[in-house]
């Protein structure tokens, strides 16, 4: 019976290792997928378009 507990709590502890990796994982790409600076590099042009918006909203403001 002490054998079959060992193994089991191997099992459990490989399963835990592996889901750690699988969170640590997916938490980096969350965190890369979600980086202001990785979005713009990938669309400078809808960055330049937000950038010309608001400076275009801002002198709207200031002339009312």
């Amino acid at each position: 019976m002490g054998e079959a507990a060992n193994r089991i709590v191997g099992e459990i502890e490989q399963a835990r290792s592996a889901l750690d990796r699988d969170l640590n994982a997916l938490e980096a790409e969350v965190h890369y997928e979600t980086d202001w600076r990785v979005q713009a590099r990938r669309h400078p042009w809808i960055v330049l378009g937000c950038a010309i918006a608001v400076g275009l909203l801002l002198v709207k403001l200031a002339r009312s």
